[in-house]
């Protein structure tokens, strides 16, 4: 769960609207049902497409089973909670056939396309909470997009979620453009052959100030590679060693000469400290601020 206190952390159902529990500004939203197997309420929905045209800013959605879709949130829609009915987020089907409950977003069984996230993220303050992703062949989990204007994904929290790889060049989350002020926490990326964490590129500016805390990376090609201003990457758990100079463990300068002023403290890496350097899977600007971290031989140190 996030360590953020979020606009949604206190909340109460009653009927369909979702009030702050002081109920000082009333009834804010309504909770949208998506329950892909049915099973949910009378009124839930089976597909986000079906969802997608009701959505509207501050709606809570509540996710229940296995949905299988490639999707774009819609434009104009703010502050969306999105929640996974499920006490621990996981790979809920077997040989894809889902096995009840859970809280499940794969891509569709037939004519899903490569390079195409679960979920394209267009506008501001969404927050994604306890939904397992796996996403299709070189593809996102989620895709924050930002091209300027109104279209900007930044101000995203993606929190207690799982994204697991087991395929072809599989992504956790993806940043497209320069999102800023994204969180995310508390979340486990696992056997992405891609990366867990992706800066897609930066046309519309080099993201900033995202915090990546307290999330577990396990045996995933990259895990954070990203060009980054002004970011805290703290209290992550990396269990992959990392080696050579293209699979990243930690790069803040994916692209060169973007990316300054970051923390990268108080990780543990599975390499010993005096391993921890540029061209053996780590990567920041001389503006960054790497350490303490800890290392295999308990050592706490950084590099840069």
């Amino acid at each position: 769960m996030s360590s953020i206190p979020g606009f949604w952390q206190q909340i109460r159902q009653d009927n369909r609207d979702w009030s702050v529990a002081s109920n000082r500004l009333g009834s804010i939203g309504q909770a949208k049902f998506l329950f892909p197997q049915g099973g949910g309420p009378r009124y839930a929905y089976t597909t986000f497409a079906d969802l997608k045209p009701n959505l509207r800013s501050r709606d809570v959605i509540i996710l229940g089973g296995v949905l299988r879709e490639q999707a774009v949130a819609p434009t104009g829609v703010y502050d969306v909670t999105m929640v996974g009915a499920a006490n621990i987020p996981r790979q809920a089907t077997d040989g894809g056939v889902p096995t009840g409950g859970g809280a499940t977003w794969m891509p569709p069984a037939t004519g899903a396309v490569a390079s195409t996230p679960l979920l394209e993220i267009v506008r501001q303050g969404w927050k994604i909470y306890g939904i397992a992703f796996n996403p299709h062949t070189s593809s996102a989990g989620i895709r924050l997009t930002t091209s300027g204007g109104l279209n900007e994904a930044g101000q995203t929290e993606i929190a207690g979620c799982t994204f697991l790889g087991g395929g072809s060049g599989q992504i956790g989350v993806e940043d497209n453009g320069g999102s800023g002020f994204v969180v995310i926490d508390g979340n486990i990326f696992k056997l992405l052959t891609g990366t867990a964490v992706l800066g897609l590129n930066t046309s519309n500016a080099v993201p900033l100030s995202w915090r990546i805390q307290h999330n577990d990376f396990s045996q995933n090609t990259n895990d954070i590679k990203m060009s980054l201003n002004d970011a805290n990457i703290q209290w992550n758990a990396h269990h992959t060693p990392g080696s050579g100079a293209t699979n990243k463990v930690v790069s803040t300068i994916a692209v060169a000469g973007q990316g300054a002023r970051n923390i990268v403290a108080n990780n543990q890496f599975n390499n010993a400290i005096a391993a921890i350097i540029a061209g053996s899977g780590y990567s920041g600007s001389a503006t960054d601020q790497w350490g303490p971290n800890q290392g295999t031989d308990n050592v706490k140190y950084g590099f840069v």
